[in-house]
């Protein structure tokens, strides 16, 4: 009668001990684990996106760099506004046909009316459309190297605009960086061996326009807010009736038809990388921000550089060429810095890399203790 009453309990107490565990003794266990596996898997997927960006935005710019530089010099094409004409009809085509399909949202593109687009769109088309023809103009007359050094320069226009336009108050660290780009283009230019004015003249002819039409789209476009896909084939079509003037006014337009026709897949391709490059931009600012969309252009920039002068080997710098951009590129940083915190001073910049300098300078070793 005891062992019975005895393994009785013991099996009552072995039921208890081995008894399945409920969903609601589990769940305080289990929801911080998946909590935290989702966050590591959002984060790895939000790490992936954004080093994909980074390697399609820096693939696909020089890869059109160097076809239009191709077609322009080797392929015996020299009418740049005609090669910017086919790259903007056929991003303009794929960006009409998203809007079309549905893709993309058309309801502010139908909004437009012909006062509008003439008054406040066609402007900064025609200043886009400018802005390609006389950039590739330039890979006529210089080097790739050179003029992508000289592309450091951009924001000196700029902001000699905005301080004109009264868009941008000048500051003190604002007008060092604008003097210290200066004067590092400068070096850059009278180290160049082989410099042509007129290619100079039209790299920066296309800054120009670039600025212009920055400008106009913060002025006429303020209080609209277009997507890429609506902004294209808004300011698009404008842009190409720009460059169509220039190609009948300037170029010799049926030989450029014959060549691009001679060639249909070498040119169908430099249109297509246009459409590339627009989209791999905003794929970049839509993975990271606008502002590493710069620093990764500037480091794009670079790489660009150092591949023409190793590895192509189609452009040289001499010593003083590189010291000059070296000095633009510490201009254009304290350029970035300005834009990033508009409360910038001198003191301020000087404190912050006294900072980065003390962080990155290793600590001196302890002294041992003798008696230890």
């Amino acid at each position: 009668m005891v062992d019975a009453r005895g393994r009785a309990q013991s099996s009552a107490r072995d039921d208890s001990e081995y008894r399945p565990v409920s969903q609601s003794d589990t769940s305080s266990a289990i929801e911080p684990l998946d909590i935290e596996d989702g966050r590591k898997r959002v984060a790895s997927v939000s790490t992936l996106r954004t080093v994909l960006a980074t390697l399609i935005y820096c693939i696909s710019g020089p890869s059109v760099i160097y076809l239009n530089k191709y077609i322009l010099v080797e392929a015996d094409f020299p009418y740049g506004s005609a090669l910017s004409m086919m790259g903007v009809g056929m991003s303009t085509v794929v960006s009409g046909g998203a809007l079309l399909a549905g893709v993309a949202s058309s309801e502010r593109v139908a909004a437009i009316t012909p006062q509008f687009y003439m008054t406040r769109v066609a402007p900064i088309g025609m200043a886009m459309g400018l802005s390609l023809a006389t950039g590739n103009e330039a890979y006529l007359f210089n080097s790739l190297a050179f003029l992508q050094i000289l592309k450091a320069f951009a924001p000196v226009v700029l902001l000699l605009l905005l301080f004109a336009t009264r868009l941008e108050r000048p500051s003190t660290v604002l007008v060092l960086s604008i003097l210290v780009i200066s004067g590092g283009t400068a070096v850059a230019v009278k180290g160049e061996m082989d410099v042509s004015i007129v290619g100079t003249y039209l790299m920066l002819s296309s800054m120009f326009f670039e600025s212009v039409k920055l400008i106009m789209m913060q002025i006429l476009l303020v209080d609209k807010e277009y997507s890429a896909v609506e902004g294209m084939a808004v300011i698009g079509p404008a842009a190409i009736v720009a460059l169509l003037v220039t190609t009948l006014l300037l170029e010799d337009y049926e030989d450029a038809a014959r060549k691009a026709c001679a060639r249909p897949l070498l040119f169908l391709a430099a249109s297509l990388g246009g459409v590339a490059v627009n989209l791999a931009t905003n794929f970049m600012v839509a993975a990271t921000s606008a502002l590493t969309l710069r620093i990764t252009s500037l480091v794009r920039n670079v790489g660009i550089i150092g591949v023409s002068v190793f590895i192509v080997q189609d452009s040289a710098i001499s010593p003083m060429e590189e010291f000059g951009f070296i000095l633009s590129m510490c201009g254009v940083a304290l350029y970035q810095h300005a834009r990033r915190h508009p409360g910038t001073t001198l003191s301020s910049v000087a404190r912050d890399i006294s900072n980065c300098a003390r962080m990155r300078t290793p600590a001196p070793p302890r002294a041992r203790d003798p008696g230890s």
